[in-house]
């Protein structure tokens, strides 16, 4: 399934490029009205100049989300990155043209309208993709068995849009319908065949599979399914088996390394632009309200060691003088200036300091305070395995989740804690940096 949604990526990027390439090659001959003019010299100047421009303009579309599957899940939100993309895009290549005059060609109205042209090939683009996958025969056909529980994530909608038509469903908990089942694949055709957790417990059951059903059929087990699916461990479908099986990988010594140098690159960098916006931070949180610039918390880190996180104070002085509670949307507590650098993540800027000490990773689940961790791990099931790893400045659960402020949103933020800690790499980090770049520019 993993392979199937790369494969879909795939096909939009290869896409991309095409009409990229399609675009300017379309302006170019409208502009000097003469298609003989394309297999010149002056094309090949344009091509490689446009070339190196088209690299960053496959980047902001990633930073943007144009390439998750399905394209078109949010209409709002994908016109809204259009504009975005077109604003960073443009300015891009004023910038580029600016810096290189010694292109010798006058790209003013050719970039302009090359983008343009390009945003609607792309918008055209993502449409008849996204129509393509809700084509009846082009959705793959699966077969679900699994208890209620295990399958309420799993509605209809979230399978067709990733391109999965649900045939049939079979309740684990009651007396399993082998032979209709059987009937079922065999009459539409199935695929691929979904089986639950507890399925797997009943020998019979899996006796009776393996002995009547073809195995070129795909068998997949439902938490792989729900995890590739939704991008999060389902902790309800899991055991401690399944935390042998997955998290027991000793650390690889040359990717910790190389995550440490990236993480004193980054809080260098971090630090830098700190003490650019120190002073008119410092300020501004002196003049809004009493107290002190900087905020200082216990957090729990790896392996359960408490730090000292360092932000710059968003709250009255006197915001926790009946103890910790968690911070709520609208909290009446955020000061003035508060409501404005939390959403821009300013505050965030001296925890780049923790990066550079090695308290926290830039890329990390969120490190959190020992008092809630107490409470989370006595109503939470495994949830004190999210300190095998390093905490970040930012990750997975922060970038796929909202702010979480409860017992609930902490259990939902788990489950994508659970999926980066069974999948990091050094790609998937690189992927977390640039989404939440693209986080910061929208």
């Amino acid at each position: 399934m993993r392979n199937k949604n790369f494969s879909l990526k795939f096909v939009l990027l290869v896409g991309d490029i095409f009409l990229m390439y399609l675009a300017l090659l379309l302006i170019l001959a409208i502009r000097y009205k003469d298609f003989s003019f394309l297999p010149g010299p002056q094309t090949r100047i344009f091509l490689y100049h446009f070339s190196f421009i088209s690299l960053f303009w496959l980047l902001f579309l990633f930073l943007l989300d144009f390439y998750e599957i399905p394209p078109l899940k949010k209409v709002f939100d994908f016109f809204r990155n259009l504009l975005i993309f077109i604003f960073l895009a443009g300015a891009l290549g004023v910038i580029y043209f600016y810096l290189r005059p010694e292109a010798l060609i006058a790209p003013k109205t050719i970039l302009i309208s090359d983008l343009l042209i390009f945003s609607l090939f792309l918008c055209g683009w993502r449409y008849i993709f996204s129509r393509i996958l809700k084509l009846q025969n082009f959705r793959e056909k699966i077969v679900m068995v699994g208890s209620p529980a295990e399958l309420k994530d799993l509605s209809p909608d979230l399978l067709n849009q990733n391109g999965y038509e649900l045939v049939a469903s079979f309740n684990s908990n009651s007396d399993f319908e082998f032979l209709k089942l059987k009937e079922t694949i065999e009459k539409e055709k199935v695929n691929s065949i979904v089986l639950g957790f507890n399925f797997y417990k009943n020998e019979q059951w899996v006796q009776q599979i393996f002995q009547n059903l073809p195995l070129k059929l795909n068998y997949i087990s439902l938490d792989n399914f729900y995890e590739n699916l939704t991008k999060k461990v389902p902790i309800e479908m899991i055991d401690e088996v399944w935390f042998l099986e997955n998290l027991s990988r000793s650390e690889k010594r040359t990717e910790e390394i190389l995550k440490r140098g990236l993480d004193v690159f980054f809080s260098v960098i971090g630090l830098l632009v700190t003490v650019i916006f120190f002073p008119f931070i410092a300020l501004a949180i002196k003049i809004d309200s009493p107290g002190s610039i900087f905020y200082t918390q216990k957090r729990v880190g790896k392996d359960g060691k408490v730090f000292t996180l360092y932000k710059f104070r968003t709250m009255k002085a006197s915001a926790e003088k009946e103890g910790p509670q968690w911070a709520a949307p609208n909290d009446p507590r955020i000061t003035s200036v508060g409501k404005i650098l939390r959403p821009i993540y300013l505050d965030e800027l001296p925890q780049f300091f923790n990066i550079f000490k090695g308290d926290i990773s830039f890329v990390g689940p969120r490190p959190e305070r020992p008092e809630f961790v107490a409470q989370l791990k006595k109503e939470i099931p495994y949830y004190e395995i999210r300190h095998l790893v390093k905490p970040g400045f930012t990750g997975w659960a922060q970038i796929n989740y909202h702010y979480g402020a409860s017992v609930e949103e902490a259990k939902e933020k788990l489950k994508y804690e659970l999926y980066y800690i069974k999948n990091r790499s050094f790609f998937l980090d690189l992927s977390i940096v640039l989404k939440t770049i693209g986080i910061i520019f929208r």
